[in-house]
């Protein structure tokens, strides 16, 4: 005869085993469809046709209808949506359920709703935590990179650090734990607030992150000279936050849990850039092209760029873009 409080041991385990393997098998349908992350708003209302997304919300109940299950979700990014699905794990039966979503949407068209398939679910809790972790590796990763890189001159690091339209007359071909005091005296510089530590921070985590996604470090030492002046707590009207700018939902699509640290913020931008240089570079074929739409499309949005083909006429952006580009390639040594 089984005790009570052996059965509920049992029921626990149970439960368990069940958990970790609803979690793996929503991992596994994230890296079939090459998922890293939800999307917000902006993503999922300007797509036409048909792809895969994550989103990340509060289930707020199921409704069956003629045998057809629909949950009602409350993004975190403020949207709300319905998915339908046909096979809903037990867990999301309850109401108030944060959880990640992986969804199949579908829209025909600009003025077509959209409508999404559930493909799989998970606990926020388990997702976050792992995101989290991953944040944390490659802020460990950036701390060690400046050690690791050689003198082959990876992340792009080639070139005078000099004032804006200036160069020193001198090439550098500087391995990265070289070139962080160099670009921490350029930051302490422009920032006299900083401390010495907090100045090689910010030179480690631009520096490291840039080889860890293969962006040049110029590049992202002149988009945060333009977005923040190197100031960590920076913060915009808009809402914006830390030397990048980022605004929370990025953030938080991104599994950073404090925009204003340093490794996290530098970690987000980064990567944001990266993935915006990729797409604007499948698309144009031209590394300039896919240069200034990349940042047209980190300060006004993608949406934006798609929706008037091009850099938008805002001239916020337009000036951003310029100012960004003019220190770049005077970073380089072309002005």
């Amino acid at each position: 005869m089984i005790r009570p409080l052996a059965t509920l041991f049992a029921l626990l385990v149970l439960f368990g085993a069940l958990s970790a393997q609803s979690l793996n098998a929503y991992l596994e349908l994230r890296k079939k469809h090459k998922i890293t992350q939800a999307v917000g708003t902006e993503a999922l209302e300007t797509f036409v046709g048909a792809r895969t997304f994550e989103v990340k919300g509060v289930v707020q109940g199921t409704l069956v209808v003629n045998g057809k299950t629909s949950l009602f979700v409350e993004r975190t990014d403020g949207g709300d949506m319905t998915i339908d699905a046909e096979n809903v794990p037990d867990w999301l039966n309850n109401n108030q359920v944060a959880a990640r979503l992986l969804i199949h949407a579908t829209r025909e068209d600009d003025l077509a709703p959209l409508e999404a398939k559930l493909l799989g679910a998970a606990l926020e809790d388990s997702i976050a935590a792992i995101e989290k972790a991953e944040a944390r590796k490659a802020a460990e990763a950036a701390a060690k990179a400046k050690a690791k890189a050689n003198s082959k001159n990876r992340g792009g690091l080639t070139g005078a650090i000099g004032s804006r339209g200036k160069t020193s007359g001198k090439d550098w071909n500087l391995p990265a734990n070289e070139a962080t005091s160099y670009y921490a005296g350029f930051i302490k510089g422009r920032n006299k607030r900083l401390s010495d530590a907090d100045a090689w921070r910010i030179a480690e985590g631009i520096i490291g992150f840039s080889v860890r996604y293969g962006v040049d470090a110029r590049l992202i030492l002149a988009m945060v000279m333009v977005e923040s002046g190197f100031n960590p707590n920076a913060t915009s009207r808009a809402g914006a936050q830390g030397l990048g700018q980022l605004m929370p939902g990025t953030a938080r699509g991104m599994g950073i849990t404090d925009a204003y640290d340093t490794y996290q913020n530098l970690y987000g931008t980064v990567r944001s850039i990266r993935g915006h240089l990729e797409r604007q570079f499948a698309k144009t074929g031209d590394g300039y092209q896919a240069l200034i739409l990349a940042l047209a499309s980190y300060n006004a949005g993608s949406g934006n760029v798609r929706k008037y083909g091009g850099i938008p006429p805002f001239s916020q952006t337009q000036n951003y873009i310029r100012k960004v580009t003019d220190l770049y390639y005077g970073f380089m040594g072309l002005k």
